[in-house]
């Protein structure tokens, strides 16, 4: 279960704003923590001592799920801001599976490492639509049906073909069309939109409106709207294995506001378990002396694995797991730091 709910931890994490030291940044750190999230004195100087301090966040709905951890790093900021846009390897130190950056534009051989697994397989084969799973909508299920001949000795292969084929047609349409063109998840009996679930969760990331209003556009209309001064790109990632295997597709936008700030945002286009949207945001604030940063990391999701009355209990456990995994992350990343100049 631990393994299960740290994948759909880092399956939030989606969206990372950051901070540069430039003079003209004016946050305070733990006067947001205080005001803003309603830490508490005790967990303001725990975060201040280097020791990850985790809430969560209030929840909308029974899908809904937020955290925000922080902690104080004694390192520069610029060397996390590099290390995470290097996100390929920033996920291979952290433990986090296999991932590969697309080329611009994306091409087949980008996702030449990307396989499925034997239990991935097994579901494949009786996989139907509103009956299956994986997160996948009418037309992915309905190739794999069709393309795939589940008794013939290379259906792994076939079925490993269609599904790179089916990651690039979904990096391609997003890239052409946003949020709207990448369909809608007919897993369960009633589809669901991805434009509709990403939307709700960032509907409900009012920090990122009010501290960034044209990046929140730009995710909201993309690829409709501009933002200047910004960089993005997609990648892909695979983690787990078996039951809890999970493919997933993310862009990734780095912005430089007027003023000195910089932010990278890690969007999920695409999960094959667990999330059906979701968003993480991590912001980089020097502290007043100059001795370091504070790391605030908020993250936000869906999973219609949390609806109903049945998965309370569910809940209560992810809750858990999700804290404690923030926590974990975000005291890993300051070791990191500190044993290894980047």
């Amino acid at each position: 279960m631990r393994q299960r709910w740290c994948l759909v931890l880092m399956g939030l994490a989606c969206v990372m704003a950051l901070e540069s030291g430039s003079a003209q940044v004016k946050t305070d750190a733990e006067r947001l923590l205080a005001e803003r999230f309603g830490f508490t004195p005790a967990e303001i100087a725990q975060a201040r001592d280097g020791k990850a301090v985790a809430k969560m966040l209030p929840s909308a709905d029974s899908a809904d799920v937020g955290v925000l951890a922080a902690v104080r790093i004694g390192a520069n900021a610029d060397r996390l801001l590099l290390w995470l846009k290097d996100i390929t390897s920033f996920r291979k130190a952290a433990e986090l599976g296999l991932s590969r950056r697309l080329s611009s534009p994306p091409r087949i051989g980008d996702f030449a490492a990307l396989s499925l697994d034997a239990g991935e397989l097994s579901e494949l084969r009786t996989c139907r639509p509103g009956n299956c799973e994986l997160q996948l909508g009418d037309r992915a299920l309905q190739r794999f049906q069709s393309e795939v001949d589940w008794s013939a000795a290379d259906a792994a292969r076939k079925a490993n073909l269609v599904t790179r084929q089916l990651m690039l047609n979904l990096a391609e349409t997003y890239i052409a069309g946003g949020d709207e063109a990448l369909g809608a998840y007919h897993n369960e009996k009633t589809p669901r939109a991805a434009a509709d679930e990403f939307r709700l969760v960032l509907g409900r990331s009012t920090a990122l409106y009010d501290l960034t209003p044209a990046l929140a556009n730009y995710l909201w209309r993309f690829p409709d709207a501009a933002l200047p001064d910004s960089e993005q790109l997609l990648y892909w990632a695979k983690g787990g294995a078996g039951p809890d295997s999970s493919m997933t597709l993310h862009q990734l936008v780095t912005y430089h506001e007027p003023g000195g700030a910089a932010l990278v945002v890690d969007k999920q286009l695409f999960a094959s378990r667990y999330t059906n949207a979701a968003l993480t945001v991590i912001s980089l604030v020097p502290t007043a002396d100059g001795a370091g940063f504070y790391a605030i990391a908020g993250a936000r999701g869906r999973s219609a694995m949390l609806e109903g009355v049945a998965a309370r209990v569910l809940r209560g456990r992810v809750e858990k797991a999700t804290r404690e995994t923030a926590e974990m992350y975000l005291n890993w990343i300051g070791a990191s730091m500190s044993m290894s100049p980047r």
